[in-house]
């Protein structure tokens, strides 16, 4: 009988844990604390620009007069042992850009329980910067004594394990180069030569790092990628603190605690939401996600509202890009992937012109984008053979427009934005070629990140 009561109360002391991990004030309270050291090491680095790795980073970087925050896509996956890569459907070449403008960045993310870094952190950024650091050095641009070394921090990654990564730096280089050499994917080695007078190198820094002094790295041999992990170390990845539980990395895994809020929402209502207290901020939550219907919130990267996809006359946008009037003063066609509609666009006169794809943004959505897809092909047929712009939006553009839109390139067009000759045809293809017109998406839109689910569900409708 003992036995059974101890078992009883483990079990109801773990569900109490798992609760109080879910708790959506608990998870507030801390990416607000976790959020003070940002700014508190962001202010140490003024001039560099501000990028939040993932949704997840986004929760923890609070919003600063004249200071725009920028967004990275570093998988953690792409780091994980024995799986190292150089994803080349996410490059993030934009990045090259901010860092030359500001001489360095910020990437700002987490990890919950067991970690100091993420591995987003710890080795997709150090492979990153390894990888172009390697394309520069081969090119005949290069300064003899360019530094294309991989670095890690040792502390964290074993030597053996950073041997392991580093002989893999020259193939990953070459993929990038072989991608160059197709000439369809937007890369070019001389001008990233141009951009980056110096290699790049990951620098990190944690709740743990202790300063002597202010770092100043603007007489460094290189540019600072700074890998800012925000969230401290608890055992068992939460802590009691005044008044809430603490929970390590509590910006990750939104979907299990969020309600619907958004790290723009949560930040704009920051005070009536920690003003209140854990038994109240549930309801009070809920509220201010009804009463936000301005979907356009979601878009938490300060970016344009839509991006044409090259040369082609296909783009891709945010819930706001598809707002009449200003809609149809931009475009001929206009496709709706979200499961919200502007009145306006749904008169009679728009009806050749407007298409609603019903797609709910959960993952149950992924079956109404699959079903979706030979529609969208369909209902564009017509306005492409007769040069009209098509505007593909989403809530935020990052993954079931993309998705579409990828659908719509892939099937009408080649990779340097061509009409097929026979366009009564579908092409056939391969996950290769899919890809090619993936990054070419990505090197017009930064901050498209279709899902793995959506990726797979294009290639099995033109591979099936």
């Amino acid at each position: 009988m003992e036995d059974l009561r101890a078992h009883g109360n483990f079990m109801k002391h773990s569900e109490q844990i798992r609760r109080d991990h879910k708790n959506i004030y608990n998870r507030l309270k801390s990416i607000e604390e976790d959020a003070r050291f940002v700014t508190e090491i962001s202010t140490l680095f003024p001039q560099y620009a501000i990028v939040a790795n993932e949704r997840c980073g986004s929760w923890y970087i609070e919003p600063q007069q004249n200071r725009k925050r920028r967004s990275a896509y570093f998988k953690s996956t792409d780091g994980h042992t024995g799986q190292w890569k150089f994803n080349l459907r996410r490059m993030n070449l934009h990045l090259l850009d901010i860092i030359e403008e500001h001489g360095g960045c910020l990437i700002v993310d987490s990890t919950r329980r067991g970690k100091r870094l993420p591995d987003a952190l710890s080795k997709t950024i150090p492979i990153w910067c390894a990888v172009i650091n390697r394309v520069i050095s081969k090119s005949q641009c290069c300064a003899s004594n360019w530094d294309s070394a991989l670095y890690t921090l040792p502390s964290i990654i074993s030597l053996s394990e950073h041997a392991q990564i580093e002989v893999l730096i020259d193939s990953f280089a070459q993929n990038m180069l072989h991608f160059d050499v197709l000439k369809n994917t937007g890369i070019n080695v001389d001008e990233l030569c141009k951009k980056l007078k110096k290699p790049l190198r990951p620098i990190w820094i944690t709740p743990q790092s202790i300063f002597v002094e202010s770092p100043n790295y603007s007489e460094a041999p290189f540019f600072p990628v700074i890998c800012l992990s925000a969230s401290q170390v608890v055992e068992g990845g939460s802590q009691a603190r005044h008044g809430y539980m603490y929970v390590q990395g509590s910006g990750d895994d939104e979907e299990a605690w969020s309600l619907g809020l958004t790290p723009q929402i949560f930040w704009n209502n920051r005070d009536d939401l920690l003003g209140t207290d854990s038994a109240a901020c549930e309801n009070v939550t809920r509220n201010i996600v009804e009463s936000s219907k301005v979907i356009a919130e979601r878009n938490f990267a300060d970016t344009g509202a839509f991006s044409f996809v090259g040369d082609s006359k296909i783009a891709i946008g945010t819930w706001s890009s598809g707002k009449p009037e200003e809609c149809w003063a931009n475009f001929d066609i206009v496709i709706n992937c979200t499961e919200h509609e502007y009145e306006e666009n749904k008169n009679e006169k728009y009806k050749k012109r407007y298409l609603h794809l019903n797609i709910p943004e959960s993952k149950r959505g992924q079956h109404a984008f699959f079903k979706c897809i030979p529609t969208a092909i369909d209902f564009c047929k017509e306005p492409i053979l007769t040069s009209q712009t098509i505007l593909v939006h989403g809530a935020e553009g990052k993954d079931r427009a993309v998705g579409i839109a990828l659908a719509l390139l892939v099937r009408y067009y080649d990779t340097s934005y061509k009409l097929y000759d026979d366009i009564s045809k579908t092409p056939e293809v391969d996950k290769t070629y899919i890809q090619q017109h993936l990054i070419n998406i990505m090197a017009s839109r930064p901050q498209a990140r279709p899902s793995r689910a959506t990726l797979k569900k294009v290639n099995t409708y033109f591979m099936s």
